[in-house]
């Protein structure tokens, strides 16, 4: 079954893949967005945004709905394990952009926020628990194949062929949309796992400075907020330790008890290994395929930059596509899109 022409198709509905959508909607495009998960991802991950993607936030119209949910940082610190400051960052005050230099926040609640203002928008259509499989184009479109997932409630596989002008693939760093590129992939080896625990705590406490490194090598440690009322805690995996012994619950509370975090006094919201990488593709269209955010490059955390980057991604790609949709420009606008990007 082939549906109506839509202008984009966007794979992944991450916070990428949603401000895409919703900003290409509020253009009053027809947008298809493929999800494979049936549900949002409850817990958090990202944490922080720069003055740049505060300004796309209030594009989007949604800055005041987030207001509430977010902290502002101050200083942002490297000290070693004597605690002496080695390097310090002022991130207090605005920014060039008009909004706050640095903010801390709740991804679940900002991806709930804009699925919010997504779903008010007639001409975006999401497709949630499907995923693509087969994709084709021509010169005219892009042809997707996508089926849904099987479930308790759903045990046939249902699959429907759809069409857009134009595919992004916004979904993550197991991209499905890179594995149709013909790219390349620099990748800078860097490749350390961290055990990141994200904790509520019970009272109010003062955290000085609020984000900050431990440069220390008997456990090099992350502590940040993880947006207002939430702490987030990076420990780098050691030699001699494995990832299944350190994703253990009694490892996070065990390493979070010389900050005076315990089970007492916080809930452990959540605790995870991830392998910190810095590669990227190093071509970013084919044809009338694109990718954007961690489909196309990925980054340690360290300088909070990972969303923040595919958020400069979509705002790329937005004026580009506006300008080729509406017959403004040749499609030959988006070969700079790369370039401009990496």
């Amino acid at each position: 079954m082939t549906e109506t022409l839509y202008d984009v198709a966007i794979v992944g509905y991450g916070p990428i893949g949603q401000m895409l959508a919703l900003l290409l909607g509020q253009k009053g495009y027809h947008v298809l967005v493929v999800e494979r998960w049936p549900d949002r991802y409850p817990l958090p991950r990202a944490v922080h945004y720069d003055h740049e993607v505060a300004r796309i936030i209030q594009a989007a119209g949604i800055s005041a709905a987030l207001a509430s949910t977010t902290e502002l940082t101050d200083l942002y610190e490297w000290r070693n394990a004597q605690g002496e400051t080695l390097l310090a960052l002022d991130q207090r005050g605005t920014g060039l952009s008009g909004w706050p230099e640095s903010t801390m926040f709740t991804q679940p609640i900002f991806e709930a926020v804009l699925a919010a203002q997504v779903a008010s928008l007639p001409t975006i259509h999401l497709r949630r628990g499907w995923e693509v499989f087969q994709v084709e184009q021509s010169a005219e479109h892009v042809e997707l194949t996508v089926r849904k997932k099987k479930s308790e409630v759903s045990p046939n596989v249902e699959t429907l062929t759809m069409q857009a002008r134009y595919l992004v693939g916004a979904d993550g760093a197991n991209s499905f949309a890179l594995q149709q590129m013909n790219t390349s992939i620099t990748d800078l080896g860097f490749l350390f796992d961290w055990l990141v625990v994200d904790v509520i705590p019970h009272e109010e406490r003062q955290w000085s400075p609020l984000c900050w490194q431990l440069c220390d090598p008997a456990r090099p440690t992350t502590l940040v907020s993880g947006g207002k009322g939430r702490r987030r805690w990076e420990f780098m995996r050691l030699e001699g330790e494995s990832v299944e012994d350190l994703n253990q619950t009694e490892t996070a509370w065990r390493l979070l008890a010389p900050w005076e975090v315990t089970p007492q006094n916080a809930t452990l919201e959540r605790h995870a290994v991830y392998t910190f990488r810095a590669r990227w593709a190093d071509n970013w269209r084919n044809g009338r395929i694109l990718l954007a955010g961690d489909a196309a490059h990925l980054m340690p955390p360290f300088a909070g930059q990972g969303m923040g980057v595919g958020m400069r991604d979509v705002m790329n790609l937005l004026w580009k596509l506006d300008l080729v949709l509406s017959g403004r420009a040749d499609d030959e606008i988006l070969t700079s899109y790369t370039s401009e990007r990496l």
